[in-house]
């Protein structure tokens, strides 16, 4: 067997910069959002006849064409005569001199290095290659369009369209796979079709045939000198073969180049990789792949497979929608893709008696994606099935578990941090090497009731713990660091559902966690787990079930969104925006928090400042009509960063660990184009446009690429229940501060009781780090988990 043909170098890509914008206004029409990724420009090449006569020994042609941009408009345009295509130089890269213009045609000169004799209508051994392509006003290019001409011929072209070639990687197809080109005759008399193709298949398993994937133009340099010996000749009308052959076997690897002819019997002078020279795989199984996504799943079968998908919790009695999809190998086409709830037999054929209420037995074929709605109790198993034209199939059973929602306590703490871990030497803990806090630092600043004794505490020893910033509410916790083989196992819906409000906690460098890491010493979050493509999203679940969410920690926008990440428009921090794809329907920050423009992720000095937006003022908001606007003055006008004056170093570091406490830089997910939301708040039948989400705080820093960003939002609208995004950590900042930000969203926006009277610190005297004794002193700062 041939091992897989090593990757191509390929150069990076045309850079596509954010757009960002320098104001953030309360509200615009969720129609005007743009929903979708941007869309490339399109270009269509025109040309003149070949003249010959007023140039001796070159030929001049008048080149046109017209682009059009279907969400944008075309910035300008780029050409380049003769590209480099040897060695996998793709158009585009370093190395091809594009040259740069506003005009739509320039008349290229092209000189005969090996002139024909006379004669119109005769071949030439000389040929030029023309390439152009439009570029938007977002810096996104077409395709690229190619032309070649010959002396007195313009040169036929040919491009594979199913499989699609790829520079970088074989196509995967099954035996047999339909092998599909689009062809093109520019000046053919009365038609554009050229007269023939020449197709040649070629197995990798030979070595000689490798040298063809480094210089694709070497292998149309044998067929001329051979004169085509080994190629298959079609008709020109022939735009498709079905490609079914014994030698084709599973694991093999080949090649397949395609040229075409025209009248003057000129060939297409070029092959290249990424056209009409195509590198493939022949898989074991070439059938269809099963895709069902929604808020609850999103998982996809392996090629024509009978697949079960995990566990799938949803909530009892509530209107349930799934997406179905058939997706085809390489060479095929979906058919058709059909769904049913508790089939008794997948063998049975036996037609609906009504479509939507007998539901136990396949539905009609339906072609894209199609949906299954239904509600249930208990538990259920939902069957899909794909067809491809080839005859194979694909089938996923989801099982279901239906869940009753509860919601009949106040408030779920997640902790899915990653925090420093205490090591013990002896009875006590090791000093802390990682900035503040640990995890039992953090557990102690958030949830300590206060009064207790320190054991092991440092500075000073007979240290009192203060009560945490959750103190007096009822709440119970959850940790997501169990060690788990599935991370996004740690938390479940039928947890969550418990639970009126969930306060989700993951601070920016835990969210950096990734896959490719040591999971033992960096482990992934649970956020980030169940926001990767293939898993259940049980907090959009939760929140879909009428859940209300605070996600903070300076790290949740990263963790949900990373693995969906195009390094193209990181030119300011990380990026993920709408118009690249990242931040799209289906994804946590997007859908319930509605950002739904771009969100940017860098650590900055940055002191977040109450927004002048916050002005409150509106009522009948929330799923139900009955939400009213929190007195945002309420809110500290400003978030400080701890300083001694403050905050003294906590009784679990020593005085020369300073730099790990005071903190020089706090990390930051913020908003970096505009993404305001209006909705329609009026009665029914009527019309009242008002912002639906607000913006709490901002943070200003020459480090941002827009600066004031957004970086605390409050949806409040009709789409889900209320839901709270702070893209900072609650524990940077003076302790005071951090208390008042938590009061105001769990007492003034959650209308959490709290109750109990706090540990109140002891009143001290004397300077900084010497301060007056009492017979036990109340450490004001974080401590260990003391309960």
């Amino acid at each position: 067997m041939l091992p897989s043909p090593r990757p191509l170098a390929l150069a990076p890509r045309h850079l596509v910069p954010l757009i960002a914008a320098a104001l953030f206004c309360a509200a615009c029409s969720k129609s005007s959002m743009n929903l979708m990724p941007d869309e490339p420009p399109t270009v269509t090449l025109t040309s003149g006849p070949v003249d010959t006569v007023s140039a001796p020994q070159s030929w001049l042609v008048d080149i046109a064409w017209t682009a059009s941009d279907p969400d944008g408009r075309i910035d300008h345009y780029e050409y380049a005569i003769d590209p480099p295509r040897a060695k996998q130089v793709r158009f585009g890269q370093a190395e091809t001199a594009w040259v740069s213009t506003h005009e739509t045609h320039v008349v290229a000169r092209f000189r005969a290095t090996h002139p024909d004799s006379v004669g119109p209508g005769a071949t030439a051994s000389d040929f030029h290659v023309f390439v152009l392509r439009a570029i938007d006003d977002r810096h996104v290019a077409s395709p690229t369009v190619v032309r070649a001409f010959y002396a007195y011929t313009i040169a036929p072209d040919v491009r594979f369209t199913d499989p699609a070639p790829n520079v970088l990687l074989s196509a995967k197809v099954g035996n047999p796979f339909r092998l599909s080109w689009t062809g093109n005759d520019p000046d053919g008399a009365g038609t554009n079709q050229p007269v023939a193709y020449r197709l040649r298949f070629l197995s990798l398993a030979d070595p000689g045939n490798t040298l063809f994937l480094s210089d694709p133009d070497s292998l149309r340099r044998v067929a001329m000198q051979t004169n085509w010996a080994d190629w298959r000749t079609v008709a020109g009308d022939t735009t498709s073969i079905l490609v079914n052959q014994a030698e084709l076997q599973a694991g093999t690897y080949w090649l397949v180049a395609i040229v075409a002819v025209d009248q003057a019997g000129a060939t297409t002078p070029y092959l290249m990789t990424d056209r009409n020279l195509l590198a493939f795989e022949v898989l074991s199984n070439g059938g269809p792949s099963v895709h069902v996504f929604s808020p609850f799943i999103d998982y996809t079968t392996p090629p024509a497979s009978q697949a079960f998908s995990p566990q799938v919790e949803v909530p009892a009695g509530q209107s349930l929608s799934f997406n179905l999809e058939g997706i085809a190998s390489a060479g095929r086409h979906i058919t058709g893709t059909r769904w049913a709830l508790d089939i008794a037999s997948l063998d049975d054929e036996t037609p609906r008696s009504n479509e939507d209420t007998d539901l136990a037995h396949w539905s009609k074929l339906h072609a894209g994606v199609s949906t299954a709605a239904f509600s249930i109790t208990g538990d259920h198993q939902l069957a899909v099935e794909t067809f491809d034209d080839l005859g194979a199939s694909a089938i996923l059973l989801v099982r279901l578990s239906a869940i009753v929602i509860p919601l009949d306590h106040d408030l779920l703490v997640v902790d899915d941090t990653r925090l420093e871990v205490d090591k013990f030497s002896g009875g006590c803990s090791n000093l802390y090497t990682q900035p503040w806090p640990s995890r039992a630092e953090m557990d102690t600043f958030l949830f300590a009731r206060g009064g207790v004794p320190w054991r092991c505490a440092r500075n000073p020893a007979d240290a009192l713990s203060p009560p945490g910033l959750l103190a007096g509410y009822s709440f119970d916790t959850l940790g997501t660091r169990l060690g788990l083989e599935n991370p996004a196992s740690a938390v479940s819906f039928d947890r969550l559902s418990r639970y009126r409000h969930v306060l989700w906690l993951l601070d920016q460098k835990s969210a950096q966690n990734l896959p490719s890491y040591d999971h033992g010493l960096f482990p992934i979050t649970t956020l980030y787990a169940m926001c990767t493509a293939g898993r259940a999203n049980v907090l959009a679940e939760y929140v879909r079930s009428g859940g209300q969410v605070w996600l903070a920690g300076g790290g949740a926008a990263y963790a949900s969104l990373i693995s969906f990440n195009s390094k193209r428009n990181d030119t300011c921090g990380v990026v993920f925006a709408n118009d690249a794809g990242e931040l799209v329907p289906g994804r946590l920050m997007f859908d319930e928090a509605h950002v739904r423009s771009a969100i940017g992720v860098e650590p900055t000095s940055a002191e977040p400042a109450r927004s002048a937006a916050a002005r409150g003022g509106w009522s009948g908001h929330g799923p139900d009509g009955t939400l009213s606007a929190p007195d945002y003055s309420r809110l500290p006008a400003q978030l400080h960063l701890k300083i001694p004056d403050t905050d003294p170093i906590p009784p679990t570091r020593l005085a020369f660990q300073g730099s790990l406490f005071y903190r020089a830089n706090a990390g930051n997910e913020f908003v970096v184009a505009p993404n305001s939301i209006v909705e329609n708040f009026g009665p029914s039948g009527g019309e009242r446009l008002e912002s639906a989400l607000d913006t709490l705080y901002e943070v200003s820093s020459t480090q941002l690429c827009v600066s004031p960003a957004p970086a605390m939002l409050y949806y409040h609208g009709r789409e889900n229940t209320p839901f709270v995004f702070t893209g900072f950590d609650l524990w940077s900042w003076s302790r005071a501060d951090c208390q008042a930000l938590v009061d105001f969203v769990l007492g003034d926006i959650w209308k959490l009781p709290k109750s109990g009277a706090a540990a109140r610190p002891a009143s001290a005297s004397g300077a900084i780090g010497q301060p007056a004794r009492a017979p036990k002193r109340v450490w004001t700062g974080a401590l260990r988990r003391v309960r």
